[in-house]
Parts: C-alpha cells; structure tokens; sequence
C-alpha cells in the first residue's frame, strides 16, 4: 500500500471518527438511555476483534500451523487493539441504572447476590486484567515470525485459554444475559464466545483476503477454522432456541417472544442468513476456501450477521430506545478507534518489539 492511499484511509478513518463521536454526542444530549444501549451493542461487536485475535495465537501455541506465517502481522494487530476495545465498556457501563433493571429492585432475585452493580464493576476489572495480559503475552511472548511460543512457556497459553473460555461466558452473562434477570440459558455463554470469535476472525481473514497474495493453504486453514466456529455457533442457537421453545417456561420463553415479536425480528433473519446460511455454502467447497474473493465476501456477510445479532440481542429489551441513527453513530465512533488501532499494527508490525526466541539444544554428554 503506498502512502498516498495510507494517508487517505486514515483521513477517512478520522473523518468517521469525528462523526461518529458528533452523532454520540448529540444522541447522549437528546437522549441517555438510547445513548447507553447503542454503545453496548457497539462495544459488544467490537470487542471481538481482540478477543479471536487473542485466541488464534493462544492455540497455535499449542497446536502449531503452517498459517500462522502469513497471518501473523493481521491478528498481532487485532490483538493490539485489546486496550481500547476491553475499555470502551466504561461509557455504556457509566449508565447500568439504564440498562439493568437490577439496579433498581434487586430484592426479589435469587441471584441478587451476583447480579449488582458492585460486583458487576469488579469482575470487569477482572476481565479488563485478564484480558489485557493475555494480549500483551500474545503480542510480547518468545515467538518466531511463524512459529508458537517457547516449549517451556506452552502452559502459560494452556491457562490463558482456559481464563479466558471462563472470562468471556461470565462477562457475556454479565452484560447480555442480565438485561433480563430472570432468564437464564447454560448454552447462551457458548453461543457468544463463538460469536465474539467468528467477528474478529472474519475480520482477520477479510484483511488477509484483500492485502497481497497469501499462501493459498494457509488462508484455506483460516477459512476452516471460520467455518468450524460458524458452525458451532449456528448448532448452539439452535439447540438453545429448540429447548427453550419446547420446556415454554415462563422464566424463559419470554426472551425469544419478545424478540420475535418485536421491530427487530428481522435482525434474527439477516444474523442467520448472513451468519450461516450463505456463508456455510461458499466456504463447503474446497476451492472457495483459497478463493480470495469469495473468502472476502463470506467474512463481510459474517460481519453483517454480527452487527443484526447484537441488535437482536441488546434492543429489544427496552421499551424506548434511541433513534436508529444514533446506533450506527456508535458503531462508526468505536469502529473508526479500532480500525485506526488495526491499521497502524498491521502497517507497522516489523517495528513491534519481540523478545528474543530460545534456541532448545541437546547436551548428549
């Protein structure tokens, strides 16, 4: 990419943060409740970006792979916007009184003892913690430009995986599935760390489908592990939406009545078509997964499907909510942040400092 087209995409990236920020304010000044519930369907998509970026590196400790030679440089950037994207919780967490009925008459929950605003603030910390180090092991960690960490460190990204699997399904509890107390689903944390991971590797995969040429093989194991995971997703809901519908108690088929009943049904259509669907049938083919066109195409329909999902998730539990305007307006503030972050990253990758990678010799005496 030359500088003449750098310097635009980041005057652009400016221009739609500047907006973004402006259509914020204004929609925060109008209204705060719409304001809250914009910024966490925003903060919600978003987040995924550093989390699967994370992840791919965690695992490629542990089972190694060819494609991380050529994919290093777009997840190590997506991992290096974990600091922005875990804090920009902090502006829709400033409104929990207007997000979680909890807050007002916790009283008569059961789970009043987990669901309140300050342990909710402190496992966030906690997650903010846990989080943060993971991304600086993954982007500082002793590892070659295609190769997994240091044998002795293996287990330092076994127990990274295993914090973080408990970290997203208590933080996905915590901020989505508490927007109606009473509900409650062993599936759901599933179903939403698969989500979280499929957004930021359709991401990954998507810069990687338009940059230059990559290795044929690597981008198809890529595409197969965005598959897996869609797949995964896809199986999860269902059988989530299937228990839920056929028990019909009233703790909990309210939840989806009230989603399908409302403006924002047909979020659940463009998230399942999108998500799954079309995506499923153009990567099943074997070459479509070294097609770079198609794989762009899949990864940006799987986007799409991610942004319906948190609406479909987060919106319908409010009676009134802010103008449709002032959700896009959140999604381009925190996106255009993110998107500068990532850029600059991948741009820049060969200048990141790492740390030196042993070199394992055998005495044989």
């Amino acid at each position: 990419m030359n500088n003449r087209v750098w310097l635009g995409l980041n005057v652009g990236a400016l221009v739609l943060l500047a907006g973004g920020v402006l259509g914020c304010a204004i929609g925060a000044s109008t209204g705060r409740s719409g304001f809250f519930q914009a910024w966490l369907c925003s903060y919600l998509f978003w987040l995924g970006v550093p989390l699967a970026g994370v992840t791919l590196v965690l695992v490629h400790d542990l089972s190694g792979g060819g494609w991380m030679a050529s994919a290093r440089p777009v997840i190590e950037a997506a991992v290096s916007t974990m600091p922005l994207a875990s804090l920009a919780g902090i502006p829709a967490f400033l409104g929990l009184r207007y997000l979680y009925t909890w807050t007002h008459s916790p009283a008569h929950l059961a789970n009043a003892f987990y669901l309140n605003s300050s342990d909710f603030l402190i496992r966030y910390a906690a997650y903010l913690v846990i989080w943060n180090l993971a991304a600086a092991f993954a982007l500082w960690g002793p590892r070659a430009q295609g190769g997994p960490i240091s044998p002795s460190l293996s287990w330092l990204s076994g127990i990274g995986l295993v914090a973080l699997a408990f970290s997203t399904g208590f933080a996905s509890i915590d901020w989505i599935l508490s927007l109606e107390p009473t509900f409650w689903s062993s599936a759901f944390p599933y179903a939403q760390a698969a989500s979280w991971f499929n957004t930021g590797l359709a991401l990954i995969l998507l810069a990687i489908a338009i940059s230059p040429p990559v290795a044929p093989e690597h981008l198809a194991d890529l595409v197969k592990i965005l598959l897996a995971t869609t797949i995964f997703w896809a199986y999860v809901e269902f059988v989530q939406f299937l228990i839920i519908w056929e028990e019909n108690l009233k703790t909990e088929i309210p939840w989806y009545v009230k989603r399908l009943s409302s403006v924002w049904h047909p979020a659940i259509d463009v998230s399942v078509v999108f998500g799954f669907v079309v995506p499923f049938f153009l990567l099943l083919w074997s070459p479509a997964k070294r097609n770079r066109g198609i794989v762009a195409l899949a990864c940006a329909l799987i986007l799409i499907s991610r942004v319906a999902d948190k609406f479909w998730l987060v919106l319908p539990e409010f009676s009134e909510g802010g103008p449709f305007w002032l959700d896009i307006a959140a999604f381009v503030a925190l996106g255009a942040a993110i998107m500068l972050i990532f850029g600059w990253g991948w741009r820049y990758a060969h200048l990141r400092p790492r740390a030196r990678v042993p070199i394992w010799t055998t005495d044989h005496g």
